[in-house]
């Protein structure tokens, strides 16, 4: 293998050209994935990690994730699992002691390569600690150079799901787009019409206001009375969204669903014509099944969270204020128009 590469777009070792001079994809027989994060994280990664089980033909793929977050794991395109954990696992108020972190570093196998696609501190331990031949991570932090062989950058401008191949596309890897999620089979579509909205976020900073969710569904329950608005309650005990449903109870086209298992939201995602919510996992859910999203965004970047095909859009301010309703609104009826002739 042979990296190619223009100077400041990556960085590596000499001892990462020295080590991969000699090496073709099929001689590795061991990596490990690094993603401490939750279900909409794990929804981009699916992409890299096909990639790299294309790539790496022969390779058993081990993925190391955080205890306290490992709902909706791709079972399905890994061999082996490593948990790290942050808190203790008999007081979830209590985290780890720095000791017991590099115990369960250290309690993973030798590898040819690691790939860290979180860099947080806990991440970069494992990384480190790691008894792995060639070491790949972000070079978002200049420091982060020093612990890793081979290090690309992570731009806020280009999907995550597209950054993390980059570290497969520098070992020679040709692929990138279509970005390929797998779940074809698994959720074939059966597409109603139906608009989700979804209310809830991972932070109170980046949920939109429920009275703004309420006012939306109101015009789009008048303006698409022929679709089954649904408003999907979440698992989290603040996740009713009473308040969005608020005074909609009489509207036969709305309705409200409660939380359902992983499966069967994956399915009434697949199944949906347009999904609307926050910067969440939901939105990354309805991503990997390929129906056109609508998302909100004001605490945080969108191009980052933002696939360019023509099926998904975000709506944000330039000052990264809270989107109005007319805002959203109008962002949903294009991109209906544009996909479904409605």
């Amino acid at each position: 293998m042979t990296l190619n590469f223009r100077r400041g777009a990556a960085f590596a070792s000499k001892y990462a050209k020295e080590y991969l001079k000699d090496k073709n994809p099929q001689d590795i027989k061991k990596i490990t994935v690094v993603r401490h994060a939750a279900i909409g994280d794990f929804m981009n990664i699916r992409p890299f990690l096909i990639n790299m089980r294309e790539f790496f033909p022969n390779a058993e793929i081990t993925l190391s994730v955080l205890r306290t977050a490992m709902y909706g794991i791709p079972q399905d395109l890994i061999d082996e699992l490593h948990i790290m954990d942050k808190y203790d696992v008999n007081h979830k108020d209590k985290k780890t002691s720095f000791l017991s972190r590099i115990r369960q570093a250290q309690s993973l196998q030798k590898q040819d390569m690691i790939f860290d696609l979180t860099d947080s501190s806990m991440s970069l331990m494992l990384v480190v600690l790691a008894k792995a031949k060639l070491k790949v991570g972000y070079a978002y932090r200049g420091i982060r150079r020093m612990f890793y062989d081979i290090s690309t950058l992570r731009s806020d401008f280009v999907i995550e799901a597209e950054s993390t191949q980059h570290m497969l596309n520098i070992l020679g890897s040709k692929k990138l787009r279509p970005l390929e999620y797998g779940f074809e089979e698994k959720y074939p579509k059966k597409v109603e019409d139906t608009i989700i909205y979804f209310a809830g976020a991972s932070a109170k900073i980046k949920a939109w206001e429920e009275n703004k969710f309420n006012n939306l569904i109101d015009k789009m329950s008048n303006d698409f009375p022929d679709y089954k608005h649904i408003i999907l309650q979440g698992i989290q005990e603040d996740e009713t969204f009473l308040g969005v449903y608020e005074n909609m109870q009489t509207k036969q086209n709305v309705v409200l669903q409660t939380a359902m298992a992983l499966d069967e939201t994956m399915q009434f995602l697949a199944n949906s014509k347009c999904v609307v919510c926050n910067d969440t996992g939901v939105r990354n859910m309805a991503i990997a099944v390929h129906t056109p999203t609508v998302g909100i965004f004001f605490a945080t970047a969108a191009f980052r969270y933002w696939p360019r095909d023509g099926k998904h859009e975000c709506v944000f301010n330039l000052d990264y204020t809270s989107p109005s309703v007319e805002d959203v609104y109008e962002t949903i009826k294009k991109l209906m128009f544009k996909m479904y002739e409605v």
